[in-house]
């Protein structure tokens, strides 16, 4: 459980659908993406490095998680096929991400 109350889980690469799941019954997941990104820039022109993950939750709980870590809210990229929507988080900030979940970043 996070501080503000919001539960967090990390799920692996192949568990995106546990963790749309998760994050449609008001958790927030963090997914981990592909790699294929690495040294690409990101639409606001920064340039994205691994780890690659995907923050999902549902957008008011997306929201409120993303203000305690520096994340705006214009930077959630919307809502799709589901009722979830997303960060993309990248490089370092992923890796304190990551660091705080217990989850090895080495070699993931």
């Amino acid at each position: 459980m996070s501080p503000d109350g919001l539960e967090v889980r990390y799920f692996e690469r192949r568990d995106l659908r546990g963790a749309i799941a998760f994050a449609e019954a008001g958790g927030i997941a963090v997914h981990r993406n592909f790699d294929r990104y690495h040294g690409t820039l990101s639409p606001r022109g920064i340039p994205m490095n691994r780890p690659f993950l995907h923050v999902i939750g549902l957008r008011p709980e997306l929201q409120a998680w993303g203000a305690r870590y520096g994340l705006r809210p214009e930077w959630v990229q919307p809502e799709k096929r589901r009722r979830v929507a997303h960060y993309d988080v990248f490089g370092e900030r992923a890796e304190r991400l990551l660091e705080n979940l217990g989850v090895a970043t080495s070699g993931a």
